[in-house]
């Protein structure tokens, strides 16, 4: 297993060699963000889009950004899916990647139940919350 970084300037071939599947992580964020804009983004360079490999084959698909915040270097994972390998292999390969860049966390942001699950599995701890009212 390993985790490859997709330079912006392929992020539409990645798009259809599956990365496509991050749309399913857009699906989870009550709209602020759909597929097609993710992919712009990604293209862009202002989103990191990352191919978890195993033996040639992708098995999962992610994204994060670091955040340089006053005391604190965050590596931040927007969105993520991983149906044929495991979120633990993924997060482990992440881990790598975030202290290869100077960074001192890993940050993400789910719904209640993905928050349970990290916090249970992987030792994260709340931040904040973040709450909307629709007008």
């Amino acid at each position: 297993m390993n985790l490859i970084v997709v330079p912006p300037n392929f992020v539409d071939a990645a798009w259809k060699d599956g990365a496509s599947c991050l749309a399913e992580a857009c699906d989870a964020s009550g709209g602020e963000i759909e597929g097609p804009q993710l992919k712009l983004i990604l293209a862009r360079g202002e989103r990191t889009l990352v191919r978890l490999d195993d033996e040639g084959k992708a098995v999962g698909w992610g994204c994060f950004r670091v955040d340089q915040l006053p005391n604190v270097r965050a590596l931040h994972i927007t969105d993520l899916v991983s149906h044929n390998a495991g979120f633990q292999r993924f997060f482990d390969e992440l881990t790598n990647v975030a202290k290869s860049l100077g960074c001192s966390e890993v940050r993400c942001s789910c719904k209640p139940a993905q928050a349970r699950l990290f916090q249970r599995t992987n030792g994260f701890e709340p931040v904040y919350m973040t709450l909307r009212v629709k007008l």
